[in-house]
């Protein structure tokens, strides 16, 4: 069933007022452009507001823990209680890792990659031996 415009400002307006208190402006501003794009492409229903709320926070998670890992490092350093050197982690890499994968599950959610573009229009991905993809490849 094809959606007429009426249809598509009805749900941009639920976007709008369904848009979560709890994000920031970055994140609302993700929100809206994600709502816009799944609007044009008809796969927007508002049973899916809340995850593109989800997909909207996750994305400022990755910018926000890059900007700390660009301007820390991936390891920082530190002194252990007895003096010594010590060297941990960036919590901001588990933090961009996480937010990753979260993205990548949306992705399949909403089609944003070519698996997700077939589970939504219900085409179960053939499946090719490693041989076959590596002539598709190199023809």
């Amino acid at each position: 069933m094809e959606k007429t415009i009426t249809d598509q400002v009805t749900t941009f307006r639920q976007c709008r007022t369904t848009s979560f208190l709890s994000l920031g402006p970055d994140a609302q501003k993700e929100y809206e452009k994600t709502c816009r794009f799944l609007i044009a492409k008809g796969t927007l229903r508002s049973c899916d507001l809340p995850l593109v709320a989800s997909y909207a926070q996750a994305q400022i998670d990755i910018r926000t823990a890059q900007k700390s890992i660009d301007d820390l490092g991936m390891v920082l350093k530190g002194v252990d209680r007895y003096g010594n050197p010590k060297y941990d982690a960036n919590p901001a890499v588990k933090i961009r890792r996480d937010a990753e994968k979260q993205i990548a599950n949306f992705a399949l959610m909403f089609g944003f990659s070519p698996l997700g573009k077939k589970r939504l229009k219900g085409e179960e991905p053939q499946k090719k031996t490693a041989s076959e993809e590596w002539d598709e490849q190199n023809d």
